[in-house]
């Protein structure tokens, strides 16, 4: 214990203790991936639009948590910067979350969504597109992807990805900017 401020025998726990964390979040993925699956199939399946605003919010549960204390602090964090549109802090919050967890969907979502806001459509077309590689149903980065293609003025594309958010979650609230023959 010489030099050092922390006993070994704590170092031991601690990384004991870190490694026992590590272990218990991935065997819980599969049984996360398991609740996803059937929250996404009682999403398509709502017989109404009450229904589905509960599926939905039970997914945006999962997707804002990782079950890793340091990430969701870093997500809540870079949430409410957002939400004060200080995009900066937003950025450089979920650029350490992407560094920490670069196969989290939703940190790239939330960056796509900062992005968005700060008017650069394609940085944020391009986060999207790395959610939709990590997680193909994600409803909210589709339709993002509409209303970006929307601004731009490409409104075949824009349907296009709407629709294919309404394939997903029927009751999508971006199914309104649809034209009606849809």
């Amino acid at each position: 214990m010489e030099g050092s401020l922390i006993p070994r025998s704590w170092v031991a726990l601690l990384l004991l203790a870190t490694l026992s964390f590590t272990l218990e979040v991935r065997a819980s993925e599969p049984a996360r991936a398991e609740q996803l699956d059937q929250l996404f199939f009682n999403l398509k399946q709502a017989p109404d639009e009450a229904s589905a605003q509960v599926a939905e919010n039970q997914i945006w549960k999962l997707w804002i948590t990782t079950g890793n204390p340091a990430v969701d602090q870093l997500m809540r964090q870079a949430m409410d910067a957002r939400r004060w549109y200080d995009f900066d802090k937003a950025l450089s919050l979920l650029d350490q979350v992407v560094d920490m967890a670069p196969n989290y969907a939703e940190a790239w979502n939330q960056r796509a969504t900062v992005y968005f806001q700060r008017g650069d459509y394609e940085q944020a077309l391009e986060q999207v597109a790395r959610t939709l590689e990590l997680e193909p149903r994600h409803f909210g980065a589709l339709a993002g992807r509409g209303i970006i293609r929307l601004r731009q003025g490409n409104s075949a594309l824009a349907i296009q990805n709407i629709k294919a958010a309404m394939a997903i979650h029927p009751y999508l609230q971006e199914r309104n900017l649809l034209p009606t023959q849809f």
